[in-house]
């Protein structure tokens, strides 16, 4: 049995000493903050952390968020940035359509002009996109010159290839699935969202390759920021100026 975390840390989210606790040692999912507003997770920590280090200015750019949840580092931007487009994926609603909480977007597509963001950000999103290299190329395409892609998705330490496919999306509209099935949690749809890809170590070569970025991986075992367990890496892609 694994005793209880519970100790005291900095949070980036919340900017001020906080409570971090775990009832089990899968951290990424259960070391919580108690002072977030319904509580935050390592992989927000750690993306929040980064975004203050690189853009302390964030709150008065230009944001396109995907996929955004209602805690953590997601419900603070919407909180406080000034010019914030956030989107989700419905798949019986047309493309850029506004008629529910956030507009309708697919990262394999989108709607917006190009060079008209600042920054994108998502958490966990990635891992779902059936085509990661035409998402990657679009939000490069609405990113201005310097702007920058911040992300997290888990990364499988034991692969060292870039992606492994776990589905396949054939010509006539079915799937074929190459690995055993694995859903995340979808905050759109009950169900969730499959698992489209595994990415492995060398992901930030082809993210540099497939979208022109200048990449950095940011790696964690921060206990002061409350950034421990496995799968917290943060992306930062910057488009070149």
């Amino acid at each position: 049995m694994v005793a209880a975390m519970n100790y005291k840390g900095f949070c980036p989210i919340c900017q001020a000493e906080a409570s971090f606790s775990a009832t089990d040692d899968w951290y990424r999912g259960s070391l919580t903050c108690r002072s977030c507003p319904n509580g935050s997770v390592p992989r927000e920590r750690a993306l929040a952390l980064v975004l203050e280090e690189h853009f302390p200015n964030w709150r008065r750019l230009k944001i396109h968020e995907s996929s955004p949840i209602t805690r953590g580092i997601s419900a603070k931007i919407k909180r406080e940035a000034t010019d914030l487009v956030q989107t989700q994926f419905y798949p019986d609603l047309p493309r850029g359509s506004k008629e529910r909480e956030y507009q309708c977007e697919d990262l394999q597509n989108l709607t917006f002009p190009s060079h008209v963001f600042d920054l994108f950000i998502s958490l966990d999103v990635m891992e779902h996109i059936p085509d990661p290299e035409a998402a990657v190329r679009e939000i490069c395409r609405t990113l201005k010159p310097g702007g920058a892609m911040l992300c997290t998705w888990p990364v499988r330490k034991n692969q060292v290839g870039a992606i492994e496919r776990r589905v396949v999306y054939n010509d006539d509209g079915t799937t074929t699935n190459v690995k055993p099935e694995e859903w995340h949690g979808n905050p759109v749809d009950a169900k969730g969202s499959i698992v489209t890809v595994d990415y492995g170590y060398d992901i930030h070569k082809a993210l540099s390759a497939w979208g022109g970025f200048d990449v950095r991986v940011y790696r964690f075992c921060d206990r002061t920021h409350g950034i421990l367990g496995e799968y917290t890496e943060v992306f930062l892609a910057k488009r070149p100026i």
